[in-house]
């Protein structure tokens, strides 16, 4: 067997090791190691799928626990950084998020699936860093708008990546607006079918910028697992 087909084998076994694991730190780990591995040799999933991934699909995420408007939040955020779009769905007369919706292909859905996984863990253990000041809001509000400021500089980090890789080819920016449209239309086919109004909700909760500011700065030195602007190293033979 060739070295590239090992590692690719390899790569497709922690994937599914992690995926048999989702949600644990066992999973996590198989990620992050799957993602140190995809950024040494410059692969995508995509490269490892039989297919070309351009087919359109959909997956659901349900959310517990405290803060699942902020869950949500990171979630739709990266999904939307890569090509992806979605709705999430509010508990009847509650503020939280039940669960959410995103639509994308298939090879966008799956960076946005292992990105979340790995990143929702760290934005909520770091929230639970931040505390209440005797001269601001309280620590819910100012975890809060940590988790806002953490959402904006992941989802600024992925759109600048996808936006550097279609500057360096035109092609392919035409291939990632055309994905980005049929993930549009099949959300909509959905929610038609469904009998679902989508609609913009506006929060007027309170918001501490300060927060926010940690927030984004630890947004910023997060890993974000993207191969694709790097160039590809010599395979080892």
């Amino acid at each position: 067997m060739r070295t590239e087909d090992k590692i690719k084998q390899r790569l497709q076994k922690l994937l599914n090791q992690a995926r048999d694991q989702e949600g644990t730190p066992e999973g996590d780990a198989f990620y992050a190691r799957a993602f140190e591995l995809m950024a040494e040799y410059g692969y995508e999933q995509k490269d490892l799928e039989d297919g070309d991934g351009s087919e359109v699909g959909q997956c659901t995420y349900e959310f517990a626990g405290a803060y699942t408007e902020m869950q949500a939040n990171l979630l739709l955020t990266i999904a939307r950084a890569l090509h992806c779009t979605g709705f999430s769905q509010r508990v009847y007369n509650s503020t939280r998020i039940k669960d959410a919706v995103i639509f994308g292909c298939a090879r966008h859905l799956e960076r946005v699936d292992m990105l979340y996984a790995l990143l929702l863990p760290v934005m909520l253990a770091d929230a639970q860093k931040v505390r209440a000041t005797s001269w601001s809001e309280s620590a819910v509000v100012r975890r809060r708008s940590f988790m806002s400021g953490f959402a904006a500089s992941i989802g600024a980090r992925l759109a600048q990546a996808e936006k550097t890789v279609e500057d360096s080819d035109s092609d392919y920016g035409l291939v990632l607006v055309d994905d980005f449209q049929k993930a549009t239309a099949a959300r909509d086919e959905f929610a038609a079918k469904m009998g679902y109004f989508l609609g913009n909700y506006s929060s007027k909760r309170s918001f501490d910028p300060d927060a926010f500011g940690q927030g984004h700065e630890a947004g910023e030195r997060s890993d974000i697992g993207q191969t694709r602007v790097r160039a590809r190293p010599a395979l080892p033979f």
